[in-house]
């Protein structure tokens, strides 16, 4: 049986979120997928619930609602951690640019068409990994075997190393050089005391990098250049629909 994808719409519009349902429906039979969808009439109303929706896969935001727009709605759910996948609906195409610091996967102009959206959903299905990679820990307080992704950076404290992870951090008695020969290319050095999982920056500055967590790291000279380039590389991914 095909899993479905699980959605969220997000449009402060009845008459928007009845033809994005409508769209999305005929987008998955085109491409042979289920899905299964919730709709929210406010950005308000939609992070009230959003922890209650781990479920959640994608989340199409319209950007122009009244209160909380889209932009906030998409920051809040990268400042929770979330990893729901975020696809900006809108009219207006100079928001664009803003999309990359919340890591937005795609930006789809109203009147948006079905063809766009099935791309939207295929390419969800091809980025979804068959198995998460996972490092064993030998930490202070025991083995701990935990998912690379939910590592969001390394810090060196003394002769020890932190791990903040996604729910918690974690202390081993390794150096960052140690560390960074046994975790994957998703990380990268931002500054001689740390080690920072790329897919966790929100946003990166010209003397530091403000993360998922909340935390913010600095970023050396001599290192930014290579940052960015992973920044951006990751990032890529992120294509905007305009045409």
């Amino acid at each position: 049986m095909i899993k479905p994808i699980q959605i969220a719409i997000v449009d402060d519009e009845a008459i928007q979120v009845d033809t994005m349902t409508s769209l999305i429906h005929q987008a998955a039979e085109k491409i042979n997928q289920t899905v299964q969808m919730t709709t929210f009439s406010s950005g308000e109303a939609f992070l009230f619930e959003v922890e209650d929706h781990p479920e959640l896969d994608i989340v199409f935001l319209d950007i122009e609602m009244k209160q909380v727009d889209g932009l906030e709605v998409a920051k809040k759910i990268r400042e929770l951690g979330l990893e729901m996948t975020v696809v900006f609906a809108t009219a207006f195409a100079e928001y664009a640019v803003q999309g990359y610091e919340v890591q937005a996967m795609d930006y789809l102009l109203k009147p948006i068409e079905g063809d766009k959206i099935a791309r939207v959903l295929q390419r969800h299905l091809d980025k979804l990994p068959l198995t998460k990679e996972t490092i064993t820990l030998d930490t202070t307080e025991g083995i701990l075997k935990t998912a690379m992704d939910d590592i969001v950076y390394v810090e060196v404290n003394k002769r020890e190393c932190d791990i903040h992870l996604v729910h918690q951090t974690v202390t081993v008695n390794q150096t960052l050089r140690e560390l960074s020969e046994k975790l994957n290319n998703d990380f990268v050095q931002t500054h001689r005391s740390y080690l920072v999982n790329v897919k966790h920056i929100n946003r990166l500055l010209k003397a530091d990098a403000e993360l998922s967590s909340g935390d913010s790291i600095p970023v050396s000279r001599r290192l930014a250049k290579d940052i960015q380039s992973k920044f951006v590389e990751y990032n890529k991914r992120a294509v905007f629909y305009n045409d």
